[in-house]
């Protein structure tokens, strides 16, 4: 018997086992028109499979370093411009931390990196397209999941006009470009003491099924 030919439609469990995500993160993606998605008559939401292998195709393997020592720090660059990317990477091989690079071209490929590396820090622009840096860092805002993770805007805005514009959380740092190299290493370095502090001073995990005594 031959096999039988994907399906062109989806539903929200099936596109969240091929793009590797939560269904929490794809229903998310779909409120942020990131996929192509409806509701039938009956309000079941299904969604294109196209969309999704297109989604899947656009969002780069970038795999987080596993040889790195647990203080590491996990960081993702969020940008589409290429060259500014790379200027970023410039910057942070200035910062002392022990780093694991990854990065997307806009919000949507970021949502889906975050949810399966879960990063300490994201830096991120605000002016992409197609899904711009507002979405991410409201999207983070929105989930306490996500709580923890730091989030650094660098933008060609002034930090008064892009918490106005986009409406930004007020806890959101934001720096104006141009940015020195030893600012943005500064800050990495600042919060990879902050979370060694804080690991240092976290009370010790109570002995779960798996321990061993």
């Amino acid at each position: 018997m031959p096999p039988r030919p994907p399906k062109d439609v989806l539903t929200t469990r099936e596109a969240a086992r091929l793009l590797g995500l939560s269904v929490s993160s794809v229903q998310r993606l779909v409120m942020d028109q990131s996929l192509e998605a409806w509701l039938t008559p009956g309000g079941h939401r299904r969604i294109s499979r196209r969309a999704v292998e297109r989604l899947k195709g656009q969002t780069p393997s970038v795999p987080v370093a596993r040889s790195l020592p647990p203080e590491g720090l996990k960081v993702l660059l969020v940008d589409d411009d290429e060259m500014q990317r790379a200027y970023l990477q410039a910057c942070l091989s200035d910062a002392r931390a022990p780093l694991a690079l990854s990065w997307a071209n806009d919000a949507s490929q970021a949502l889906i990196q975050i949810e399966r590396h879960r990063p300490d820090l994201v830096i991120t622009d605000l002016l992409m397209s197609p899904f711009d840096g507002f979405h991410l860092v409201n999207a983070l805002a929105a989930e306490p999941e996500y709580a923890d993770i730091a989030v650094l805007v660098v933008t060609g805005l002034q930090a008064a006009e892009a918490h106005q514009h986009g409406q930004l959380p007020a806890w959101a740092t934001v720096y104006a470009k141009p940015v020195a190299p030893l600012r943005i290493a500064g800050y990495v370095d600042a919060l990879h003491s902050r979370l060694l502090r804080a690991a240092h001073h976290a009370p010790p995990r109570a002995p779960g099924r798996g321990d061993c005594p």
